[in-house]
């Protein structure tokens, strides 16, 4: 038994060395009919390698074939061999290395020479199928041979329409391209009105900010100015009201009045004692003394009275001042916020400007990829023209030529 297995791989050692030749190059289908016949494979067998699922490609399904044979030992190398022989005489010879003789030994050996008869009648019936259905597949290629020339007929009359349209199409491109040449020219003109406006426009506007910096320039001069003359005012004031806080407390005056009010009566009181005559030196000095220090309380007295006099008409000065500095104020202020509206209205205007310049320029930019796009359509139209020139005059001259060979 050991010697019978070893000679069977020997066997089979050939058919695996090809393996991947076999399986690409083989039909299962065309090979299990005869190992059927030769008993070789069941029903089961075949229809595993035929019809199932896990077996995708046709690669997979002769290998599976070859697996089955090789179990089936020495026969199924015979049988095999002789399936190759019989439908891929040139892979039993990469296999044998011999040439195919067409001998079926194995059906003769079954079931004698009626059953390798049988074998080939079956053979022949399947050929004479064959030629029959190719006689009715050239009898379906004449219907559509006809079918095509008739299609063909129409397609000669369909092309000459399209040759009229194509007339009239390259008419109406003509026209589509004067028409185009002249509203090239046109936007052209517009733009270069668009690009004149707006350069005067631009040049006024330069002008107009120009004149109103000037302005600007003038009306921030003018308000330094006032600045440093409201700061001069303001150090006035504030000496002023110094002046105002440093002033005599009206207790003060009030305290000098009253002493000047008993000085009087104690002066009145002296008047009524000294009695006319001479007076002795020492009441006369004492009488000196008290006149000389009254003089100096009523010079005192009228000092702080003009000084108090004074100091009112400064405070009301101060007033006047402060008033009036406040309305100049105001005035600026309400000037000054006029000016800066005046400043962001302007710059806003220079701002919409600018953006309306940036916009001309992408204007002028679409305008000159339009016109080179129009020229780069216009060019391939022509290419295009000449090539369906060119395919319509071998069309016409090749439907002229069939019908003479026709004839």
């Amino acid at each position: 038994m050991e010697n019978g297995g070893e000679d069977t791989e020997s066997l089979w050692e050939s058919v695996e060395s090809n393996r991947y030749i076999l399986s690409r190059y083989i039909s299962p289908g065309k090979l299990t009919p005869y190992l059927r016949q030769c008993k070789v494979l069941d029903e089961q067998d075949e229809d595993e390698v035929l019809n199932s699922l896990l077996l995708v490609s046709k690669v997979n399904r002769t290998g599976r074939l070859l697996d089955i044979l090789h179990g089936k030992g020495e026969r199924g190398y015979v049988v095999f061999l002789e399936s190759l022989e019989f439908y891929y005489p040139d892979l039993y010879k990469l296999v044998t290395g011999k040439e195919p003789t067409r001998r079926f030994s194995t059906i003769v050996v079954e079931e004698g020479h009626e059953g390798l008869t049988q074998f080939l009648m079956n053979e022949v019936i399947k050929l004479q199928q064959q030629a029959k259905a190719k006689d009715v597949q050239r009898v379906d290629l004449i219907g559509k041979q006809r079918t095509l020339e008739d299609e063909h007929k129409k397609l000669r009359l369909t092309n000459q329409e399209l040759s009229a349209f194509q007339q009239r199409y390259n008419k109406m491109k003509e026209d589509r391209n004067n028409y185009n040449d002249e509203l090239l020219r046109v936007k052209d003109e517009n733009y270069k009105l668009a690009m004149q406006n707006a350069s005067e426009e631009k040049n006024m506007a330069v002008m107009r900010s120009r004149d109103l910096q000037l302005e600007i320039d003038q009306l921030k001069h003018r308000l330094n100015k006032l600045e440093e003359e409201c700061k001069m005012e303001r150090k006035q004031s504030l000496k002023l009201k110094n002046d105002i806080e440093n002033r005599p407390r009206k207790e003060q005056i009030f305290e000098l009045e009253r002493e000047n009010e008993v000085l009087k009566i104690k002066l009145q009181e002296l008047q009524s004692i000294i009695q006319p005559g001479p007076l002795p030196a020492s009441d006369k000095a004492i009488l000196d003394i008290l006149e000389h220090d009254r003089q100096e309380a009523l010079e005192d007295r009228q000092d702080l009275v003009n000084r108090l006099y004074n100091l009112h008409e400064e405070i009301r000065q101060a007033e006047e001042l402060r008033d009036k500095y406040l309305e100049e104020k105001e005035d600026l202020e309400l000037r000054s916020s006029t000016l800066q509206k005046d400043c962001e209205m302007y710059r806003n205007r220079m701002n919409t400007i600018i953006i309306q310049l940036e916009e001309v320029e992408k204007e002028r930019d679409q305008a000159f990829r339009a016109r080179d796009e129009a020229q780069h359509q216009f060019s391939q139209g022509l290419v295009d023209k000449d090539k369906y020139r060119k395919q319509i005059f071998l069309e016409e001259v090749g439907f002229q030529v069939s019908p003479e060979g026709g004839d």
